[in-house]
């Protein structure tokens, strides 16, 4: 489980945010916070892996309690969850170190999305080998591997929890598509993975609507028009 910490100077705004994440499979509150003493001694004390904090607290700026936490404290990953627009504020948090930047008001499937891709790209990351592993074998990650960790967070995968579609299938369809190197139909997709075209057109149009592929235009069989779909999204 992901244990995450809820930090929101708003009580109700807190706990409506701790329902959402208690909803997502694989994470779980195991604090609330509503100022930056409380968030800082439940880093100390509880040691979360993931915090949700909003930038407006009483007694301090959020992003001036994400330096102070890096200096001495538990590490602690952190999603931004705030109602603050401009520039500046989404600038020092990008250079403090925060995964996600999210603006209130916003709905549960785009908070789910960020900690499914959250939840992702700690997976990924687990895969990759400890710093004294790499000096015991000298193999570390390659290029390929590392930037599927990255691309984790920048593409959230927005399917997980939807009815009718799989996350693992999902990556079978981009790793064909990224190590293909040309245009795929969802006829070829489907015959190459297994699933049936009506299947494959379905993640195939996603991933379009996500701007992981791009799609052109061909002459299949017989010399009639279908869609090409090309990988275009971060190297797998």
């Amino acid at each position: 489980m992901i244990r995450t910490l809820v930090v929101d100077d708003d009580f109700r705004v807190a706990a409506i945010h701790a329902a959402y994440v208690d909803k997502v499979d694989g994470f779980e509150v195991i604090a609330q916070a509503h100022s930056a003493a409380e968030a800082v001694d439940a880093v100390d004390r509880l040691r979360p892996d993931l915090m949700l904090l909003d930038l407006y607290l009483p007694d301090e700026h959020g992003l001036k309690l994400v330096a102070r936490l890096r200096d001495g404290h538990p590490p602690v990953d952190v999603i931004v969850i705030t109602a603050a627009k401009d520039a500046e504020s989404v600038r020092i948090a990008m250079q403090s170190g925060a995964l996600h930047y999210l603006l209130k008001p916003f709905s549960f499937p785009v908070l789910r999305d960020k900690l499914l891709s959250y939840a992702q790209m700690r997976t990924r990351l687990s895969a990759l080998p400890s710093a004294s592993q790499h000096g015991a074998s000298q193999h570390g990650a390659d290029q390929r591997t590392v930037d599927r960790v990255f691309g984790a967070l920048r593409a959230p995968d927005q399917l997980a929890g939807v009815k009718g579609r799989s996350v693992h299938t999902m990556e079978a369809v981009e790793q064909l598509l990224s190590e293909a190197g040309e245009d795929l139909s969802a006829a070829e997709v489907a015959e190459r993975t297994g699933m049936s075209r009506a299947t494959a057109q379905r993640y195939l149009s996603h991933l379009h609507e996500v701007g992981r592929v791009d799609i052109r235009l061909r002459y299949g069989s017989g010399g009639r028009p279908e869609h090409g779909y090309r990988w275009s999204g971060p190297a797998r």
